[in-house]
């Protein structure tokens, strides 16, 4: 079968970088929307011999992340920084042994269990704005950052652990891996400065670990977090696979992968909702008819959501999905091609290419998402209106996010609470913008003044 040659990329005349390489690590966002402007399928010149190719079709992406799913890997750079800091685990392996890790973890994410999670979510999210005053400046984004590591260590081991040594480490840790796998790749066993203390942080890490599975092991009851239902899986696995260590590098791993998506999701569907006072007067009108109308009694807000409520809230649900369609806090899904691919319309990825996926741009294609830059929660009332694989912002395939179902269910519960008791206002001369490091936020955080709730129903922004 002949294939096609794949048109070769260039950088915008007006473009500051002198290099592809360089253009992608310092400015992500914008590099991906170049490429997007020249074709769906590019050859990236990023050199070092390295052959890289943009991927911007939901048809080629279903071949790859799905249908030819066993001819691509995690990059082999990133595995190797990956495991040579968590060790062997979910994120980083492959093959028989990825299946037999993905099939012992996935039960700590069904939705039974992750229902037993809401009123932890409740308490910690109102816990957490209870001293906001009406007319103060809040950074909308460090509190969400505040409030998704109290959630997501309870979670995952049972414990809040904002404002702990435990804590300190485990943020130290993820600054340092985030700056190392977003940079260029300098092996693990150099002893440089980062090196030394990314390895530092994760043995710190990894004693608060094992003393947790050793508590977990010697006592009769059985928890609702992560770590406990990993211990029990422990105990049922006939493999041995599920050693000490390998509960240690899984937690470890979920954190680093969940903690900052929720947090930046968040404040960028605050953000959305500050500019589309429509849109959140009508998720209003539906948090008041589920939970509650404060107008018509004495208290601040209706009652506390329950797991009960959650699929009652399908407009909250398509907000916070459309939120992630148009501000997606992964900007680009990267694939290591082991086997040759064909993909649709002629074109072959070579075996040992790089391939880029981006989220950020797919998700705005206007062929398969009219007007692509507005904020429309109404395009995810009929998801088969929605081509397959445009929209991926957990990922898609056999390898798509394991956690998806708990940062959904924290994100409802989390915007619900918020819009039930407060209204946001963009602070004055913010200018708001996205940048990418290692995941896509709001540069210089998302500052926004708290402003009361109408007793009147729901209100709009002015």
């Amino acid at each position: 079968m002949s294939s096609l040659t794949i048109p070769t990329a260039t950088l915008p005349s007006n473009q500051s970088y002198s290099s592809h390489a360089q253009a992608l690590r310092n400015d992500l966002i914008s590099y991906v929307e170049g490429l997007a402007q020249q074709g769906d399928y590019l050859k990236i010149p990023l050199g070092f011999g390295l052959k890289a190719y943009f991927v911007n079709d939901a048809e080629a992406v279903q071949e790859i992340l799905l249908k030819q799913a066993k001819k691509v890997e995690k990059p082999g750079n990133v595995k190797r920084v990956a495991k040579g800091v968590f060790g062997e685990n979910l994120f980083t392996s492959d093959g028989e042994l990825w299946q037999q890790l993905r099939s012992t973890l996935q039960p700590a994410f069904q939705a039974k269990r992750l229902n037993a999670q809401v009123e932890m979510m409740v308490d910690t999210t109102e816990s957490a704005i209870a001293s906001w005053k009406i007319g103060q400046v809040v950074d909308l984004s460090a509190a969400m950052m505040d409030l998704t590591l109290g959630i997501t260590t309870q979670a995952l081991f049972g414990q809040d652990l904002r404002h702990t040594p435990a804590a300190d480490s485990l943020l130290s840790f993820l600054d340092l891996f985030s700056e190392l796998i977003s940079s260029f790749p300098i092996p693990l066993w150099i002893p440089t400065p980062k090196h030394l203390a990314i390895k530092h942080h994760f043995r710190v890490m990894n004693s608060y670990f094992r003393t947790w599975v050793a508590e977990r092991k010697r006592s009769s009851q059985d928890g609702d977090d992560v770590l406990s239902m990993l211990v029990q899986a422990q105990q049922a696995d006939a493999s041995g696979r599920l050693s000490d260590q390998q509960i240690c590098n899984e937690v470890s791993n979920l954190f680093a992968a969940g903690y900052e998506v929720v947090a930046h999701t968040l404040a960028f569907s605050c953000y959305l909702l500050t500019q589309y006072p429509d849109v959140e007067a009508r998720l209003r009108e539906e948090l008041d008819r589920v939970l509650g109308d404060p107008s018509k009694t004495a208290a601040r807000s209706g009652r506390p959501i329950t797991a009960a409520d959650l699929p009652q809230l399908s407009y909250l649900e398509r907000v916070i999905k459309e939120s992630m369609r148009l501000l997606p806090v992964t900007t680009v899904l990267s694939r290591q091609v082991i086997e040759e691919i064909q993909l649709p319309g002629g074109y072959t990825l070579p075996k040992g290419s790089l391939v880029l996926i981006s989220p950020w741009t797919l998700q705005r294609r206007s062929d398969y998402f009219p007007d692509p830059l507005q904020f429309n929660p109404d395009r995810f009332q009929n998801p088969d209106n929605i081509p397959k694989f445009a929209y991926l912002p957990f990922s898609a395939g056999p390898r798509v996010c394991i956690g998806n179902l708990l940062a959904m269910m924290q994100m409802k519960v989390n915007l619900a609470i918020l819009l039930q008791q407060y209204r946001f206002s963009i602070a004055p001369n913010y200018q708001f913008k996205p940048i990418y490091r290692f995941n896509t936020r709001p540069q210089g955080g998302l500052p926004v003044v708290i402003e009361e709730r109408s007793r009147q129903g729901a209100t709009t922004i002015n």
